[in-house]
């Protein structure tokens, strides 16, 4: 049991403390009425501020114990470090008061909440020298808990002036009733105020949550970007290379090789931005009519070189009859490119592994991430990719589309773990879903692609193009390596070039030379390529010049900044060879 505190002491021994008094009195009968209509003014009152439901508190203590003064005590800490007990509302005599401070230790209130009930104190202020002197002084103070959460949020009192008014049982009673009403109203506004703090704290977790994800993206896309320039010059220099080397057969083995990872390095770095695409939700999706079988033909010869490397057995099987599609064709490339890629990276050497592209009736009711009015009726689009390499294991099954996920005892994968990630939401982009299967380690995957972009009676996208005859072409870039092995390439096809580092050169170049393309990079020093273009189409002889933008940036709203800027067509590096040849087919 706790030892009683010097303060409790002095005031017994003084006279001070007079509790007992109380069941000696005889108390006075109850005002329910008053009481009642206190009650409900309090009740209406609960719309208002914290400070001003105290001080209507404090006015109904006045006057339902008909006392000269009233208040309510909370504790704080002192200005020396110290308890104390603030006056946060007064009322009566006391009522210019409000924001007085007293020692919790040496004080009525302090001395009743060490007790723990209520206390009646005789001529207090002769006894505790931190009251202040009221006058008429105060000849009994009735004090009261409030009642909290594990302990008192302070007490509620109440003091009598006039000699010969005495508090009963009466007085006692009303008093801690209030207090009670204290206790619950104080008791919802720290819950209140400790429930806006953690949320001010989850928001501030959020957000720093958010900033460091959207910092990471922005990294992510950033360095794809800065990869682009050096992979665009290598690239371009190694196909330089394997014509002027056609007669070396150690040299040509040797760029098979650098060709090999120059490509795995391109798709790390598609892959890589394509992810930080997905996370932004900015991955744009063109729709247009294409035959299926030339694009199952490009995602096959993206890969044919790896197919070979490994020593694969890759079997297609394709419809007899020209499926044409209603979709993203360069996205619909990358999708079967992808799935491709992850069966020959988790398939070992002479492993078997099997493509099947077939169209199967469209469900009735089932949505489409095509309108029917632009394309006609849609059928599903079934491709599945089918290998007897390493298998998932079952607990892996789950997360095997999830971004960047990559499972335990991969001893054959590499890569970023995105390639079924961005499958997964390019079909999705395009209405449809994707499902992977395996029995287990060891036995092999098969995943399955199902979009409803299958075009009824459309027309067939695949064009026949003539011979591209030679141009007249304006390179513009401040990459002088990519530059000058971009330069020799189409060169080598039998085109003019003219080679330009800045924007400034490209306009000391065109006053003699009008170009049939122009291929500018955006990101120029000084004059860059979106005023560049529009400086260019100002020019005598170059309304009919077309204009294309090189950026690492596609987006639409890179587009359409560079539409309204006067170009073209807007390619992403690295430069995709067969990209640049459809717009020089088009010249």
């Amino acid at each position: 049991m706790t030892s009683p505190s010097p303060s409790l002491l002095r005031a017994r021994s003084a006279g001070a403390l007079t509790t007992g008094e109380l069941a000696r009195r005889a108390a006075r009968s109850p005002d329910y009425g008053a009481e009642c209509v206190a009650l409900r003014r309090l009740a209406r009152a609960l719309v208002s501020s914290d400070l001003a439901l105290l001080q209507s508190l404090a006015d109904s203590a006045l006057q339902l114990c008909g006392a000269g003064s009233a208040g309510i005590s909370l504790p704080e800490a002192g200005g020396d470090g110290m308890p104390a007990l603030r006056w946060t509302a007064t009322a009566g005599l006391g009522e210019t008061l409000a924001g007085h401070v007293v020692p919790c230790d040496e004080s009525p209130s302090g001395i009743t909440l060490e007790l723990g009930s209520p206390q009646l104190f005789d001529h207090p202020q002769r006894h505790f020298s931190c009251l202040p002197a009221l006058a008429p002084e105060m000849v009994e103070e009735l004090v009261v808990p409030i009642p909290g959460d594990g302990e008192p949020w302070g007490t509620i009192w109440v003091a009598a002036h006039e000699p010969g008014r005495c508090f009963d049982e009466e007085d006692c009673r009303l008093l801690e009733s209030l207090a009670s009403f204290a206790g619950a109203v104080l008791s919802m506004s720290r819950s209140k105020d400790a429930a806006i703090a953690e949320a001010a704290q989850a928001k501030a977790a959020r957000e720093a949550l958010q900033l460091s994800d959207t910092r990471k993206d922005e990294f992510l896309a950033m360095l794809g970007h800065e990869l682009r320039n050096p992979i665009a010059a290598i690239d371009s220099a190694i196909k330089v290379s394997r014509r002027l080397a056609t007669a070396q057969q150690a040299a040509a083995e040797m760029l098979d090789i650098a060709e090999r990872q120059m490509r795995q390095l391109k798709r790390l770095t598609d892959d890589l931005l394509d992810a930080s695409r997905i996370k932004q939700g900015k991955v744009p999706i063109v729709r247009t009519h294409a035959n299926m079988q030339d694009i199952v033909a490009d995602a096959l010869a993206a890969v044919a070189s790896d197919i070979e490397w490994h020593g694969n057995v890759l079997t297609a099987s394709l419809p007899d009859a020209p499926v044409t599609v209603y979709a993203d064709a360069a996205r619909l490339t990358q999708v079967v490119t992808n799935l491709l890629s992850n069966a020959i990276k988790y398939t070992p050497r002479g492993g078997a592994m099997d493509l099947s592209v077939q169209v199967e009736p469209s469900p009735m009711g089932e949505a489409d991430g095509a309108q029917a009015d632009d394309a006609g009726a849609f059928d599903m689009l079934v491709i599945t990719v089918k290998d007897n390499g390493i298998g998932i294991e079952p607990a892996y099954l789950p997360n095997v589309l999830d971004m960047f996920s990559q499972f335990a005892g991969d001893a054959h994968g590499s890569g970023l773990g995105v390639g079924l990630a961005i499958v997964k939401r390019m079909v999705e982009l395009h209405g449809g879903t994707v499902t992977v299967h395996s029995e287990g380690k060891g036995l092999g995957t098969e995943v399955r692609a199902r979009l409803p972009v299958v075009c009824a009676g459309a027309a067939d996208a695949a064009a026949q193009r003539a011979g591209l005859g030679p141009l007249r072409i304006l390179l513009v870039d401040d990459n002088a390596e990519g530059l000058r092995a971009l330069g020799m390439l189409l060169e080598l096809d039998g085109h003019e070039v003219r080679l330009a580092a800045s924007g400034e050169d490209a306009l000391a170049i065109a006053a003699g030379f009008t170009p049939d393309i122009a291929l500018i990079d955006i990101g120029l020093p000084g004059i860059d390529g979106f005023e560049l273009a529009q400086r260019l189409r100002q020019l005598p002889g170059f309304e009919c010049t077309r204009l294309v933008a090189l950026s690492g940036y596609a987006a639409p709203a890179d587009r359409a900044r560079g539409a309204a800027a006067g170009f073209d067509f807007h390619l992403a590096k690295p430069l995709a060879m067969e990209a640049l040849a459809e717009i020089l087919g088009r010249a």
